[in-house]
């Protein structure tokens, strides 16, 4: 007999030949990074010098390019460097960098791709998750801080405080230096002065800055000499979203993301190049990707069998090529508004996370929410108090400036929050007669209480900062808007810069060779 191949073979077998010929290309990503430490990193003109103990490893990674090797994933996807034809596998990119970044993958970190590509799909590949819930994740990090350590014989400590309102980056008369901050109690609302022995690292979302930074002078340091005090802290950043006001967003779909070059404006129009050496600019402009809807549930797990379950599930809600919806000249995909859903299910690792007989699930739509429809819909029949009279002290007045108490808001969640709902059905279909407790986050959540312009997931990549120097050179910077830009992982390397540009390079130079001799690096 004969064998017959159809098109549907030739575009499977199309599509693994381009995926396995990418993942070879962008291996030198991975395999170069995971020989350099975080804390062989450091911010400014000193950036190479520790760089230069892992030269192989460097070169491995600059192999394609330096722009390649630190810019998006854009030249591995469309050309030069390597260009995806292939309609489900550019699909399929498209829905990993989705869930890095809230962004597609051309606009997505190389660096952050080719791990995925690499590390995910490699046989064994599991996405894990921390015993005792993602919290064991923040505990690490405030241990990361506060563990003692010793110098010169002495026994030194830092420690995490919460519920301090930091008011203002307080700085000299002349700007040129920071001095420490100023910070407001919680309770009570008591300023206390803060004095800096070396300097201030800074990972409030980067479009806080300006409005941190109280000395004029200072100001015109920061903008390079460029600040124009008559705009005050009006400028808005770009919003990677753009959404049809015509569109009632408890009934139908009517956002999508921006198709435009990062140089535009929300107008189309090309924007100034007066950015390339202020700093404030550069922080107030910079792209907004989307913002969150998590649905947390409380389930009763009578009957359930766990066993059965995955921890962790993608659901998309209209299939990974979207529908055939087009919004604002932009086809539906696996960046559409809420197509992408994340159901996790963690009690299937740990049976501790929730009360015996009770299991918890969170779903949410991961940077694919967008905030204008949240700031349109619930301003309407409205209730506000402002947040600084607010029982919680939680002052984001500087955004928002409001709480949000409305029929209207409540049935905006209602509505938005069925998709959520669906996902996690797919897993649990009789998820809702099993719930005990469901509690819907919005933008608005986002913005209040993480204290997000917005709402927003992070900036998009390619306006990260390249590194966190500023012109105040014991002033650095850290966190989302910093590359390599957003997630866990890419914050605390941005973190460990900045804390290494607070020495020089030869203290890091030492500190790289104690790590080494106690085999915690290579």
């Amino acid at each position: 007999g004969s064998t017959t191949t159809t098109n549907d073979d030739d575009d499977d077998n199309d599509a693994i030949r381009q995926f396995n010929e990418l993942r070879e290309i962008t291996k030198p990503l991975v395999t170069g990074a995971a020989e350099i430490p975080a804390m062989a990193m450091r911010p400014g003109s000193t950036a190479l010098i520790p760089l230069l103990r892992y030269l192989p490893a460097l070169f491995s990674i600059i192999s394609n390019g330096v722009e390649a090797s630190t810019g998006s994933f854009s030249p591995y996807i469309n050309g030069p460097i390597y260009k995806v034809t292939n309609k489900w596998l550019r699909d399929w990119l498209d829905a990993l960098a989705f869930s890095l970044s809230g962004l597609p993958a051309d606009r997505t970190s190389a660096g952050a791709m080719a791990y995925v590509l690499f590390d995910m799909h490699r046989d064994g590949a599991a996405l894990d998750y921390p015993k005792g819930g993602l919290g064991e994740v923040v505990k690490a990090l405030v241990y990361g801080v506060e563990q003692p350590t010793k110098q010169l014989n002495k026994t030194l400590g830092s420690k995490v405080n919460l519920r301090h309102h930091v008011e203002s980056i307080d700085t000299t008369d002349d700007g040129k230096r920071v001095t420490g901050l100023t910070v407001r109690r919680q309770v009570g609302g008591k300023k206390i002065i803060v004095k800096a022995t070396d300097g201030v690292i800074c990972n409030a979302p980067m479009w806080s800055l300006r409005k941190l930074i109280k000395n004029e002078m200072a100001l015109d340091i920061l903008s390079g000499g460029k600040e124009d005090y008559s705009l005050g802290s009006a400028t808005v950043a770009n919003q990677s979203w753009i959404t049809d006001s015509a569109i009632d967003p408890n009934t139908g779909r009517g956002s999508a993301i921006r198709p435009m070059s990062r140089l535009q404006t929300s107008n189309g129009e090309i924007s100034s190049t007066s950015t390339a050496n202020n700093l404030l600019e550069k922080c107030d402009t910079a792209e907004m990707t989307g913002s969150f809807l998590h649905l947390h549930v409380a389930l009763d797990a009578k009957n359930l069998d766990l066993d059965s379950l995955e921890p962790h599930y993608t659901v998309m809600a209209r299939g990974l090529e979207g529908d055939d919806t087009v919004i604002n000249g932009v086809p539906d995909g696996p960046c559409g508004e809420l197509n992408m859903i994340a159901v996790s299910n963690p009690c299937v690792l740990d049976r501790t996370l929730a009360p015996e007989g009770y299991v918890i699930v969170h779903a949410y739509g991961a940077g694919n929410e967008p905030y204008d429809i949240w700031q349109k819909q619930s301003t309407k029949n409205v209730t506000t108090t402002n947040l600084e009279d607010d029982e919680q002290g939680i002052d984001n007045s500087a955004f928002s400036g409001k709480r949000y108490q409305s029929s209207t808001y409540d049935a905006l969640k209602n509505a938005r929050g069925e998709p959520l709902w669906r996902a996690i059905e797919s897993v649990i279909p009789d998820a809702r007669e099993r719930t005990v407790l469901a509690l819907l986050g919005s933008p608005l959540t986002h913005e209040r209480y993480l204290r997000r312009p917005y709402g927003t997931y992070g900036a998009a990549f390619e306006d990260c900062l390249k590194d966190g120097s500023t012109p105040i050179p014991n002033l650095m910077l850290a966190g989302d808007g910093v590359f390599p830009g957003i997630g866990i992982p890419a914050v605390a390397l941005s973190g460990a810069s900045a804390a290494n540009g607070m020495v020089n390079f030869i203290e890091q130079w030492k500190c790289l060779d104690k790590l080494k001799s106690q085999k915690l690096i290579v």
